[in-house]
């Protein structure tokens, strides 16, 4: 079920005949599970949240279950998300969160990854070549950490030498505060999710 949340309601009713006794799975933002159950409680749901990445098979999806879901349910649900990257179960309370994080994650590592680009031109490097370079270094320690070889501090400690080049790097990263800003950047995001779910309570 892929609607904007303004007109869930509108199609639940429309369909609620059309999926009695069957697995609805939404990726509308913000709406919770209660509220399709009360609206169309024959069907039974699912929660999600993945993002743009699943256009190349690499997104997060945070999913939840309803109330009255089956274990098939749960194993349909994984079989249909692992098609679009990896996902994973977890409580509705965290889905705001999701949201803001990974929901939104694509765009601030596309920041990122569009600074590096540009950091690259700036010491002299041809636009093609600096931007592969970006995004196959974002893209390699992912996998180092998905793969579970390496965690975050481990990766920066072994590239990270006394006195060499990577440690003025991070100076300059840290005077910047990227790490700030990024947490920052998931915390407004998330607050700006549960503000837009209370308005959305509130009006429904």
């Amino acid at each position: 079920l892929c609607v904007k949340p303004g007109d869930i309601e509108k199609v639940l009713l429309e369909i609620k005949d059309e999926i009695k006794g069957k697995l609805v799975i939404s990726t509308a933002a913000i709406i919770p599970l209660e509220f399709f159950e009360a609206t169309a409680p024959l069907a039974r749901y699912v929660r999600t949240m993945p993002n743009i990445a699943a256009m190349s098979g690499e997104s997060f999806t945070g999913y939840c279950m309803g109330s009255t879901t089956t274990l098939n349910d749960k194993d349909t649900t994984e079989t249909l998300l692992k098609t679009m990257g990896i996902c994973m179960e977890v409580e509705e309370k965290y889905m705001d969160a999701i949201t803001g994080l990974s929901g939104s994650g694509p765009a601030y590592v596309a920041i990122v990854i569009d600074a590096l680009t540009y950091a690259g031109l700036r010491v002299g490097l041809p636009r093609e070549l600096s931007k592969a370079a970006s995004a196959q270094s974002v893209l390699g320690a992912a996998k180092l950490l998905i793969d579970g070889i390496y965690t975050p501090s481990e990766i920066e400690e072994m590239v990270t030498t006394p006195g060499g080049t990577t440690i003025e790097g991070i100076y300059e990263i840290e005077d910047g505060k990227l790490r700030t800003a990024l947490m920052n950047a998931v915390q407004s995001a998330t607050n700006k999710c549960t503000n837009i779910r209370y308005k959305w309570e509130k009006e429904s």
